[in-house]
């Protein structure tokens, strides 16, 4: 559009004095939506007649600027362009385009990017009548320069991971929309490099995938995202392929050894696929390919490779722009004032961030004057840059509407596709040790490694304790050693990690290797998840439980989350393949690997255990050492027999059950068999009996009745009397009654068709839709006839268990009747495993018993 010189002087001064334009520019719109638009040709071909050469080659400049605000005056402005305001910088060189970073203090907020935005565009179209292109870095996942409230998508591996062209479209539009709305009108995006490269510094995660032909098919659906649906400038990066690199060209120059069919096979398809896909600007790598171009000069100043390769044979004629001419893979071998006329030369459109600007800009203009380069060359690139701002409505709408902000930025609808993103792309890698998915009951956890507190929360909205220990990517010793003590007084652990693979920059001295493999040490339960680059996981101690998520944003936080607690199936197929190790061919994980599991199943892992008073032949119950092995049960619930209460010197006087319910954090029932009066006043009543502890809150608790013989009568009668006890759970909306009983029938099969019976009738009086579980121990072999009535109503998970052999802790003993701890399931469960777990030494047993645990799941 053509603004009025009234129009144009308010935009300027509104933008110097520091105020908001969006009314203005509100009216401004009004006046051009009632006026034709000229023809694209006709205003470029109009704009560049009255152009100056100066006014013509700061169009080629894309810099940086520091400030909030157009007028904002700051020192480092004044040091870098000799004038102290965004807005003015802009005016001094006729610029065609700003980059935002954090770092320049461009982008804290919506409302503050925007008026940014608008007040720089002012300064623009006063100064030469042409909108400012406004560019970011806003790849996602690992690269970001717009925060939140912005809408945070998993970044290119992520995408790579869920296989979805449509998830990498909708990202592109949502990613285009909120961008447009803040006024900035390119994204650097997307990373088109094939990541071949397991040790690559520079790309890694921000490619899609090692494979060329998905890298293709994806970034061309975040092109269309980003252009046809959100109305931006994308730009593909980095011509001609920066993925196999294990050189960073931020700090020197990568060179990639491809021949020419490697080159066309791997590198090319990307960049193919989007040129087809009509996007409209493409940046360069500092890299040098001697297969495309021997000289030695990188792809930014390379003219085989950018006007032959790029301009010629894949016939791109949109805007190309080079990579941040202050990294030194450009700079390495001419200087700072050769580098903008070779890159020209070659077929560079836009020139991005020199280091010295003044002496970039004057040595270009310099060099057309002189006759080095011709002002036709100038115009050629400068006719691409009109025609690209014309074409993505730039000059008919250069400003935004501070106003409608809140409308499209960070809106629920996006952060939920955001999520249903993350939610496809958590790839589960290892579950040797069958852990996942955890079962919904409230745990302790230690969140450590990189970045924990975001996964903290997320682990607390579902129950969990979580003790948080962020010892960053370059843990000290004392961190380490912080964090595996901790280990030691939770159920689990979840170590987060971050390039751990890169010892070469990012943990000079494996510090997070060593933190891993310290904690896998510890023989407690731990869930490795590389939050970046698969790769860490070749680094470790082979962990049996491991998971990659690509990123750390809050929705990548989250999926992982869901995936541990079982909400949704881990659904991500690794992009890349996984080497064992860098110098050699052997593949830990192939390309396309990933586990999963029926999110439709809850787990619940259940023990029975008698601690028999005694550790061994003392008759003294031990607290520390029962307490230690019931923690490494691991189980949900515990069923306990032979609970002594308040049993004097036997017990100490303690209150076992509560006492272990409180080191375990557990919540504790307990049903007394026998009753005994205090033996002198003032002491608490003994008790003998059976007790449950469960990670769930509980429901309800009752002592059942149940036929039994007093042991404590010289001539035992079989009478009903108390110690069956039931506690009932909720486990995700359903109800769990868990019985735990202690019965000696001394070998009576009269006694024991009683109690079946007694057993069979107060499981009867639950609800059919209930699920039921019975703990325990008694006397009797699993085929007595007489308690065919009880396996026919549950199924007996002992016997999935492996046989146990005699031993002096060792129960069942030799005898098949010594059935001391058993577990067994009602209708609605599946019993995954069932075991004895590894006998200890005599000297180390809580208890001359052996327990029982069984994993089991059941359909939600």
């Amino acid at each position: 559009m053509e603004l009025t010189r009234r129009q144009t002087l308010g935009l300027a001064a509104a933008a110097v004095a520091g105020t908001t334009v969006s009314a203005l520019s509100a009216s401004t719109g009004s006046a051009t939506a009632a006026a034709a638009p000229p023809h694209p040709d006709r205003w470029v071909r109009d704009t560049l007649r009255r152009m100056t050469l100066e006014q013509k080659v700061g169009q080629l400049f894309v810099c940086y600027a520091y400030g909030p605000t157009a007028a904002t005056a700051d020192a480092r402005n004044t040091s870098l362009y000799g004038v102290a305001t965004p807005a003015e910088v802009v005016a001094k060189y006729h610029l065609g385009g700003v980059i935002y970073f954090t770092w320049t203090d461009s982008v804290r907020d919506p409302a503050q990017i925007a008026g940014l935005s608008n007040g720089l565009q002012a300064a623009a179209l006063a100064n030469a009548g042409v909108p400012l292109q406004i560019g970011t870095d806003q790849e996602y996942g690992s690269v970001v320069r717009v925060g939140p409230p912005a809408t945070q998508f998993p970044g290119g591996m992520a995408l790579g991971a869920t296989r979805s062209p449509a998830f990498a479209r909708s990202a592109g539009a949502i990613a285009g929309r909120e961008l447009k709305a803040l006024g900035i009108t390119t994204d650097f995006a997307p990373d088109a490099d094939v990541n071949v490269n397991p040790l690559n510094p520079v790309i890694g995660v921000r490619s899609v995938s090692s494979d060329p032909a998905l890298v293709a098919q994806l970034v061309s659906a975040q092109v269309k995202g980003y252009q046809r649906d959100g109305g931006i400038v994308s730009t593909a990066k980095h011509f001609p392929g920066h993925g196999d690199t294990a050189t960073d060209s931020h700090t020197g120059i990568p060179v990639i050894d491809h021949t020419l069919e490697e080159w066309t096979r791997i590198d090319r398809p990307p960049f193919e696929a989007v040129i087809r896909t009509g996007i409209r600007s493409i940046m360069t790598a500092h890299i040098v390919v001697p297969a495309l171009d021997p000289s030695g000069d990188p792809a930014t100043l390379s003219r085989p490779i950018l006007t032959g390769i790029l301009r010629e044979q894949l016939r791109f004629d949109g805007v190309v722009i080079t990579d941040s001419l202050g990294m030194q893979g450009v700079r390495d071998k001419y200087g700072d004032a050769e580098i903008p006329l070779r890159a020209i030369e070659a077929g560079v459109d836009q020139l991005l961030m020199p280091v010295d600007p003044g002496l970039a800009y004057n040595s270009v203009l310099n060099a057309v004057r002189g006759g080095r380069i011709s002002e036709a060359r100038i115009d050629e690139s400068v006719t691409r840059i009109l025609q690209l701002k014309y074409d993505t409505g730039l000059v008919e709408r250069p400003y935004v509407d501070v106003s409608r902000i809140a409308q499209i930025v960070g809106t629920p609808a996006n952060y939920a596709e955001a999520q249903r993103i993350a939610d496809r792309s958590t790839t589960l890698l290892r579950n040797d040790a069958d852990l996942l998915p955890l079962s919904p009951a409230p745990r302790k956890i230690l969140v450590t490694g990189y970045s924990p507190a975001t996964l903290s929360t997320a682990l607390q909205r579902r129950g969990a304790a979580t003790v948080v220990k962020d010892t960053g990517t370059t843990a000290t010793d004392a961190k380490i050693t912080d964090a595996l003590a901790a280990a030691q007084t939770v159920d689990l652990t979840v170590v987060l990690t971050n390039k751990a693979w890169d010892t070469a920059v990012t943990d000079k001295l494996a510090k997070q290797q060593k933190l891993v493999n310290g904690l896998l040490a510890t023989g407690r339960p731990v869930v490795v998840v590389p939050v970046r680059d698969p790769y860490d996981v070749a680094y470790f101690d082979a962990p049996p439980t491991a998971l990659v998520t690509y990123g750390s944003t809050v929705v990548s936080m989250e999926a992982l989350a869901k995936v541990l607690y079982g909400e949704i199936a881990p659904a991500g197929k690794l992009p890349v393949a996984i080497p064992a190790h860098p110098e050699t061919s052997e593949t830990l994980f192939s390309f396309g690997h990933g586990l999963t599991f029926d999110p439709r199943d809850t787990r619940l892992t259940v023990a029975s255990y008698n601690i028999h008073a005694g550790a061994g032949e003392d008759n003294v119950f031990d607290l520390d050492r029962t307490a230690q092995a019931l923690k490494a049960l691991d189980a949900d619930i515990i069923g306990l027999q032979e609970v002594d209460v308040h049993w004097d010197k036997r017990s100490n006087w303690l209150d076992t059950i509560a006492e272990l319910a409180a080191r375990l954090g557990m919540y504790p029932a307990f049903a007394p068999i026998y009753d005994f009066d205090p033996p002198a006043a003032g002491q608490p009543r003994r008790q003998y009996g059976v007790g449950v502890l469960s990670r769930f809150p509980l429901v309800s608790v009752q002592n059942h009745a149940i036929t039994r013989l007093s042991t404590q009568d010289p001539n035992p009668v079989p009478a009903p009397a108390p110690g069956f006890l039931e506690v009932e759970v909720d486990v995700r909306g359903r109800r769990v009654h868990v019985y735990c009983t202690h019965l000696d029938y001394r070998g009576d099969p009269t006694v024991r068709r009683m109690q079946v019976a007694d057993t069979v009738g107060i499981l009867a009086q639950d609800p059919s839709t209930d699920l039921q579980i019975l703990v325990g121990d008694f006397n009797a072999e699993a085929k007595a006839p007489e308690l065919s009535g009880l396996w026919t109503r549950l199924t007996d998970s002992w016997s999935a268990a492996a046989r146990t052999v005699g031993g002096p802790s060792t129960y069942p003993a030799v005898a098949a009747d010594k059935r001391i701890d058993f577990v067994t399931v009602g209708a609605g469960f599946t019993v995954r495993r069932a075991e004895v777990p590894a006998e200890v030494p005599l000297a180390e047993a809580a208890s001359d018993h052996r327990p029982m645990i069984a994993d089991l799941s059941f359909r939600s």
